[in-house]
């Protein structure tokens, strides 16, 4: 009697798939968690295709049941219900059902997390893992698809099935012989296939801790060793990927420092110095070549700014000149004094600020900032009349007064006399002012 296929509940099926799926989870896990843990490496394709191989393939190729579909007692046959030959049943299983493209992509997903962690990558060439993962991404979305097939078609059965002349079945497909010497011997027949399943099994998972360890074997490096090379290595291909950047190189240098290579932390240093310097010089002749062309604040302060990082204030100080041109306000003036004094250039400061206060006696803080750096050069009476005229002119400046003290502290107070003489000068200016 011919056999007719008949297709399996659909329910059983998903269950059966999601059964096997769980399965097949699990044993990639311990495939990927056990070289890990043991060696310091990881083989994802090649434990994820050890499992699929071992867990579905051959079972599927000679007995025609996984253990999910043992479970629902369903089977993989062919037309005549006998199993389906291993070629077909291998590209069901890993291009069909989407396995291989999944574990590809689950493979560049987690290269990536783990360079961004710092802790390892991909060893796969850029072109290649590229057009592999633009493939995959394809043929999971094929195997996605075909999945749905099934649900429109009265035999059930998905793109794969059709593909490999596939069905899946309640089982069992064929009834075992009648006769007592014929089931004997397909019993005896069945028997040694297990036992060679079993040892295949045996020795394929076996594979997939031989292979880690001999790839390991050699360098005599622990678990740790392995990630914190890995990790000081990803770090180190950062750095030199981007030497000017301050984090990667301080990273780098603490590393370094930890494992007691110095004279490796002086090459990060010198490089990172290097690189900083190039850096900055593009970033000079830019500015100074907007600067020119807008003369505008923004540019001329960041080009200042950049020059001091450098500590070249003299290089910044021709740059404050060139951005005040040849016709500075007062305030302009006084604001280049106050930027002087703190970069310890006091007596030019001096300079600039009388400069500011002789156009306008009256522009603010001008004479605080001038008393200060006068006192600061040790002029304690210029300092005391300039502080006092501040004082003269804005009661509440606090700056000059607290100057003021320093200064009185030294040389005493200014004669009573002289201070009123002081103020007939702020009332004048403040009348020429209209104020």
């Amino acid at each position: 009697m011919a056999f007719v296929p008949r297709p399996a509940p659909l329910p059983k099926r998903v269950i059966a798939g999601l059964l096997d799926f769980a399965f097949i989870l699990v044993l990639s896990g311990i495939s990927f968690a056990v070289p890990l843990l043991t060696r310091g490496i990881v083989l994802p394709m090649w434990g994820v295709l050890a499992v699929m191989v071992g867990y579905a393939v051959v079972p599927l190729a000679f007995l025609k049941r996984t253990l999910g579909l043992h479970i629902m007692g369903l089977e993989l046959v062919g037309r005549d219900g006998h199993p389906v030959d291993l070629a077909n049943v291998l590209f069901r299983e890993l291009l069909g059902r989407g396995f291989f493209p999944a574990a590809w992509l689950f493979t560049i997903i987690a290269s990536l997390v783990a360079r961004y962690l710092g802790v390892g990558g991909s060893t796969a060439p850029p072109l290649l893992a590229g057009v592999m993962t633009v493939a995959c991404a394809g043929a999971f979305c094929i195997a996605a698809i075909g999945h749905v097939i099934a649900l429109g078609r009265p035999d059930q059965r998905t793109l794969a099935d059709l593909v490999a002349k596939s069905f899946v079945v309640e089982g069992p497909s064929l009834p075992p012989p009648t006769d007592l010497e014929e089931f004997d011997e397909w019993k005896a027949q069945r028997t040694r296939l297990v036992v060679r399943i079993g040892v295949f099994e045996v020795a394929l998972m076996s594979s997939v801790l031989l292979l880690p360890w001999l790839l390991t074997s050699s360098s005599g490096e622990s678990p740790q060793m392995k990630v914190a090379r890995l990790k000081l290595e990803s770090l180190q291909a950062k750095f030199d990927a981007d030497p000017g950047s301050e984090s990667l190189a301080a990273e780098l240098q603490r590393e370094y420092w930890r494992l007691d290579r110095e004279a490796e932390v002086q090459k990060v240093i010198e490089k990172h110095r290097k690189a900083q310097s190039l850096r900055q010089a593009g970033r000079e002749q830019s500015l100074r070549q907007q600067l020119a062309e807008r003369h505008d604040r923004d540019t001329a302060e960041a080009l200042i700014e950049l020059l001091e990082r450098q500590d070249r204030v003299d290089d910044a100080v021709d740059v404050y000149r060139e951005w005040l041109g040849p016709t500075p306000q007062a305030p302009e003036l006084a604001g280049f004094g106050n930027w002087l004094a703190t970069n310890n250039r006091t007596e030019l400061a001096v300079v600039e600020l009388e400069r500011a206060t002789s156009m306008d006696p009256l522009v603010p803080l001008g004479h605080t900032l001038l008393g200060a750096c006068l006192q600061r050069l040790g002029r304690l009476e210029e300092a005391r009349e300039h502080l006092e005229l501040a004082l003269l002119d804005d009661p509440d400046d606090a700056d000059a007064d607290d100057t003021l003290r320093l200064v009185e502290g030294k040389i005493g107070r200014l004669p009573g006399r002289e201070k009123l003489a002081l103020q007939r000068r702020v009332d004048a200016w403040r009348r020429d002012a209209g104020r």
